[in-house]
């Protein structure tokens, strides 16, 4: 390959890095999309040989990755959003009806009648326990006991 053909070479790794960057949601290529379009500037440069565009290249994509990666990164951070359901977890309940892991108890939370069973197998729940729901197994809350409410 002669050296006039390099533009057009650094153009096609300059878009192909644009597209894969596109289409992905993370940042995958974009620090090649620098090193490409530098090496696209400098390939205009009569002379320059090949060596010395892969070295800017390289150079200057693991700069692009080392500098903006972090500021990119707090950028695109994604929040999670509890859904509803993981909202609960963490939540104080009370044990309305004894129960235990094979025979589950029940309580009511935000107007709903839910089916409650212990986080350890060994542990029961009796009516007036004040409990901490820790997950969600379908329609079943897990929770794990934490005092007796005094009446």
């Amino acid at each position: 390959m002669t050296m006039e053909w390099m533009p057009l070479v650094w153009l096609g790794v300059f878009l192909v890095a644009l597209i894969i960057e596109a289409v992905s949601e993370a940042l995958l290529s974009i620090w090649f999309v620098a090193g490409a379009l530098a090496c696209l500037g400098i390939s205009f440069i009569p002379g320059c040989p090949l060596w010395v565009q892969i070295v800017v290249f390289l150079v200057v994509s693991l700069i692009a990755f080392l500098t903006l990666r972090p500021f990119f990164s707090k950028i695109l951070k994604r929040k999670i959003t509890r859904t509803n359901s993981d909202s609960l977890v963490g939540t104080r309940i009370v044990i309305l009806k004894d129960g235990d892991s094979q025979d589950p108890a029940e309580a009511t939370f935000r107007g709903l009648s839910w089916a409650v069973i212990p986080l350890k197998e060994a542990d029961k729940l009796t009516r007036g326990t004040i409990a901490t729901i820790v997950a969600i197994d379908g329609n079943k809350l897990i929770v794990e006991p934490v005092e007796k409410e005094n009446n």
